[in-house]
């Protein structure tokens, strides 16, 4: 199976194109997962025939300054006939932006990685473990079989619409987890529907408590802000 990847060129861009050689390296050694193709190998601008920008709210939910609101964006530049698209990311604004390599024939939305590449710089910040430690757990989750993408339904233009829903806890399972403290049960949810432009509709982190109690703590989330045509 072939894998592509985008052009990365200075040190700033390099985390994110680590994170997707990582996020797909099962590939070479094994079948890829279901969550690995919906979430990765699936083209997501199939969707959308001409120029547009994609619009993303964020949002953290923390103590203190941690909790802020900002956005993120995908400018949809040409759409090929092979169905991937000329895509610009741009994921979070100021100081706290993830610079993302523009990539010439995207087949995945470039937005997932970023939150993902976020969510494992938070974590090494929070727990002290180094990313490429939160890079191959989150690899290891995303490339088992045994992932269900389960079939839902979400919200979208006044009505319903068919939806994948994936979960993965990929520190619960880790021989190193009693050093991760509360973060083990962390899990990652990622949403995507084909009836959404860009298919991306909502990705975001959740934990739980001793007492089986939803946290919201660390809590990261992209939702889709408007729908272009």
């Amino acid at each position: 199976m072939q894998v592509q990847f985008p052009r990365c060129a200075g040190a700033a861009l390099v985390a994110i194109c680590v994170l997707m050689v990582a996020v797909t390296g099962a590939v070479r050694a094994q079948e890829i997962s279901l969550a690995e193709n919906v979430l990765f190998q699936r083209k997501h601008f199939g969707n959308i025939r001409n120029p547009t920008t994609l619009n993303y709210t964020f949002h953290q939910t923390a103590s203190g300054s941690d909790a802020f609101d900002d956005k993120v964006s995908v400018d949809i530049l040409k759409r090929h006939a092979d169905g991937t698209a000329s895509v610009a990311a741009h994921f979070l604004t100021g100081s706290r932006e993830i610079p993302i390599p523009p990539i010439d024939h995207a087949q995945g939305n470039p937005v997932i990685l970023g939150f993902l590449e976020r969510d494992i710089a938070e974590m090494k910040r929070l727990t002290g473990g180094s990313t490429s430690y939160f890079r191959k757990r989150i690899r290891l989750a995303l490339a088992a079989s045994e992932v269900p993408v389960k079939k839902i339904k979400v919200p979208y233009r006044g009505g319903k619409v068919h939806a994948q829903e994936i979960m993965i806890y990929p520190y619960l399972d880790d021989p190193l987890k009693e050093r991760l403290g509360k973060y083990v049960s962390k899990g990652y949810v990622f949403i995507t529907s084909e009836a959404v432009p860009g298919t991306l509709y909502r990705v975001y982190t959740t934990m739980v408590t001793a007492d089986a109690t939803p946290s919201v703590a660390t809590n990261m989330a992209i939702a889709l802000d408007d729908k272009p045509d």
